[in-house]
């Protein structure tokens, strides 16, 4: 089993794949502060546009941005990689501080093509978020 993980995930090394995923996370929160809402859309995978709609992922989105403000700094407090029949993927969590408070995200991308991640999968917990 370990053998065909590796095979799977095309010999990139965790480090370079914890990079490549961390570089999404800032795209990410560049995008959100923007107020970018539609392109973070854009640059989704399959996964996620199977999974929810562009009008409910860029509300929450939106939501996230008009109740917690910008991001003042985000750092990785775990990940996990995964790799089986239905693809690579590398899931990160960060703990976020925003203006107007903070959260725990999680973001889930896939490997794609040259390597390249796709953000398959985004959810935030935040206490602030719910009650403002």
């Amino acid at each position: 089993m370990p053998f065909v993980a590796a095979a799977m995930l095309g010999g990139c090394s965790m480090k370079e794949v914890i990079g490549k995923a961390d570089a999404e996370v800032v795209r990410f929160h560049e995008e959100l502060d923007a107020g970018h809402s539609q392109e973070i859309w854009e640059a989704t995978g399959a996964d996620m546009r199977k999974a929810t709609t562009r009008k409910q992922f860029v509300a929450l989105l939106d939501a996230v941005h008009r109740k917690l403000g910008n991001v003042r700094s985000s750092k990785q407090i775990g990940w996990n990689r995964n790799a089986s029949t239905n693809g690579s993927f590398m899931t990160v969590t960060n703990q976020t501080v925003f203006e107007r408070g903070s959260g725990t995200e999680q973001f889930v991308f896939r490997k794609g093509e040259a390597d390249k991640l796709a953000l398959v999968g985004y959810h935030i917990q935040s206490n602030e978020m719910m009650v403002n």
